[in-house]
């Protein structure tokens, strides 16, 4: 029995894409909320956005809406997230604060974080919040 080559290659290219989409390397892919370098890069994009406000509260992550990476010399982080305004001022010790309980007191943000741990470099290069 011989091959067609002409319809195997075709086919076995379209195989490999539709294989690769998801774990493509520069592909944005979801990000696990339990990996410490995920955590560190939210925790950063917060303190980022409670420096930028006016606000004298801390506002806090209430919910990650979703978390997603990215390989791009580096490792770009895309979160999600609903934030909460908390009962504490900014400026003070607290470390546990709690959330103010008015539904008006809550936004959605998009925080891009690139970072480049190797070069100890990590910066917020997209804080976009809606009321």
């Amino acid at each position: 029995m011989t091959m067609n080559w002409k319809l195997v290659v075709p086919l076995l290219a379209v195989a490999f894409i539709v294989a690769s989409v998801d774990g493509m390397p520069g592909g944005v892919t979801d990000a696990n909320m339990n990996d410490q370098a995920t955590k560190d890069a939210l925790q950063f994009a917060v303190a980022e956005n409670n420096k930028a406000t006016n606000d004298m509260y801390v506002w806090q992550v209430a919910k990650v809406v979703k978390a997603q990476m990215q390989v791009v010399a580096g490792m770009k982080y895309i979160f999600t997230v609903r934030m909460a305004r908390t009962l504490c001022r900014k400026g003070g010790v607290a470390k546990d604060c709690a959330v103010h309980q008015d539904p008006a007191a809550t936004y959605q943000c998009i925080f891009e974080v690139w970072s480049q741990p190797w070069l100890g470099a990590i910066q917020l290069i997209k804080n976009d919040c809606q009321a």
